[in-house]
């Protein structure tokens, strides 16, 4: 892979350095909107160009792992991530013999895959394009996108500089915030993990260590995973404000015909009620109340822009959390993981909120205000990680060059905190309140605008709508071009 990039790099250098299409990011969101756009054969070669620092394009945070102990949260078959072809991946699994490779991935009728596999399996997607140049990676991270003479500027670690027509900023989830309870004095402890996913993360962990999550959602379910794999014997506490779990994917094979909601509620309240209305019904007809919650992903985008801001809001507010812990589950490997080490008393759950954090030769010490009394108490142990996820409040902040667009009123934080401020068209609206041409959203960062965009579907959703954009916008351009020459 290396190879092609550096190929596609020499290639680039001697071209014009106008490209039509910049992607910033070469995670899932951007590389299937770099493929969709490159099988369209909307532009000639090497007039597309994805910015990803990793080396393969297709993985992101999600995927970009080797840990066999990591795996989709969802059954292969589900994972429609070619359209028009959403067996793919799973028939892709099967005929590459990994199904046979990893016995554990089969469980009550489905597969579980490793996120690995499907990392590679979007590599095999990609690989073509890159080797026949309808596709450039620019393995380097971009530093700067700034509006010049009618075009985007844009310029990378490794010193690249081009100029595009289009910009699509696809850089994903942003990593963890530490909270402000033990910023300061615990930030540069060398016992404080604040980025499990980084390299090397749990290496100094010794066997015996105790250790204390902060978080109680999927991310931190990977960690324990990956603490089990790796030989940890000691107690682990997940500590969380609600001290919810995930809920388990359901077995067997089942789903909802048609629409589940009828009307679209206009209130938090309202759509609460709709939903435990639902679950019942179909608990009586002896289907599973996850049926519901499947259901709902088709009118999720549907069902959130109904609701006015007020009503996004006190959702956020009072529901976000359970709503998440049954939509996103966890595979049943992890379940009967939880359930083992529950029983050995190895795995300890709490609820509470973080009051403040010190440290001693020995330990970490953590004062936690538990729930529901809100009574203080002190947990120690050997190693604090942080585990909450991604700071989508930051989504700007960590980009050095998503802040060169804030500073000049290019892009704005949408009014939730879930990401970048865009339209329905995905255009990034600008300070003033109006649509930016040519500088498109795509990803989680457009949360705030759709609802749900996390997962492989809804993400595939958006990527076709975002390379119709592009092509409306394309024929635009290339008909008043016509028309300039014709009067010329």
């Amino acid at each position: 892979m290396l190879k092609t990039t550096q190929l596609s790099q020499e290639r680039f250098s001697s071209l014009s350095t106008v490209s039509r299409v910049v992607i910033v990011g070469g995670g899932f969101s951007g590389a299937t909107i770099g493929r969709l756009l490159a099988l369209s054969r909307l532009f000639r070669r090497e007039e597309m160009v994805i910015f990803e620092p990793r080396s393969r394009l297709g993985a992101g945070v999600a995927y970009d792992t080797n840990d066999p102990s990591l795996r989709l949260n969802v059954a292969a078959h589900r994972m429609r991530a070619i359209p028009g072809d959403p067996q793919r991946f799973a028939r892709w699994f099967c005929e590459t013999g990994r199904s046979g490779r990893d016995p554990e991935a089969g469980t009550k009728g489905a597969i579980y895959a490793r996120r690995g596999d499907f990392a590679d399996f979007m590599d095999n997607e990609m690989r073509p394009l890159l080797e026949s140049g309808d596709i450039l990676h620019m393995c380097e991270r971009v530093t700067s996108i700034r509006r010049q003479n009618g075009c985007w500027r844009i310029e990378g670690t490794a010193g690249t500089i081009l100029h595009a027509d289009i910009v699509v900023v696809a850089t994903g989830h942003p990593p963890p915030r530490t909270p402000a309870q033990f910023a300061s004095g615990l930030q540069c402890h060398p016992r404080f993990i604040s980025n499990p996913s980084s390299p090397c993360a749990f290496q100094k962990i010794q066997q015996s260590d105790n250790i204390i999550v902060i978080g109680a959602g999927l991310t931190a379910l990977d960690v324990l995973a990956t603490l089990r794999a790796c030989g940890h014997g000691g107690e682990i506490t997940l500590l969380s404000r609600s001290g919810l779990l995930p809920r388990p994917q359901a077995t067997g094979s089942f789903a909802l015909d048609g629409d589940l909601l009828k009307c679209f509620p206009k209130t938090a309240l309202g759509l609460l009620q709709q939903v435990r209305s639902a679950i019942d019904e179909v608990t009586e007809k002896g289907l599973p109340w996850q049926s519901v919650f499947d259901a709902l992903r088709h009118q999720g985008q549907a069902i959130w822009q109904a609701l006015p801001p007020e009503g996004q809001r006190r959702f956020l507010r009072h529901l976000c959390r359970w709503f998440e812990i049954h939509r996103f589950r966890m595979p049943p490997q992890i379940k009967e993981l939880v359930v083992r080490e529950t029983a050995t008393g190895r795995l300890h759950i709490r609820a509470g909120r973080i009051v403040s954090a010190a440290y001693d030769s020995q330990h970490i010490l953590i004062d936690i205000a538990t729930a529901p009394h809100r009574s203080i108490e002190q947990a120690r142990a050997q190693w604090l990680i942080l585990a909450t996820g991604p700071d989508h409040e930051n989504a700007i902040g960590h980009e050095a060059c998503l802040l060169d667009l804030e500073r000049v009123g290019l892009i704005t934080k949408d009014p939730h905190g879930l990401g970048i401020k865009c339209d329905r068209e995905n255009r990034a609206v600008a300070r003033d309140g109006t649509p930016v041409e040519g500088l498109l959203i795509a990803g989680p960062l457009a949360r705030g605008t759709f609802g749900e965009l996390t997962s492989v579907p809804e993400i595939v959703d958006q990527a076709e709508k975002i390379v119709e954009r592009i092509r409306q916008m394309h024929f635009t351009g290339t008909r008043r071009m016509a028309m300039r020459i014709d009067a010329e």
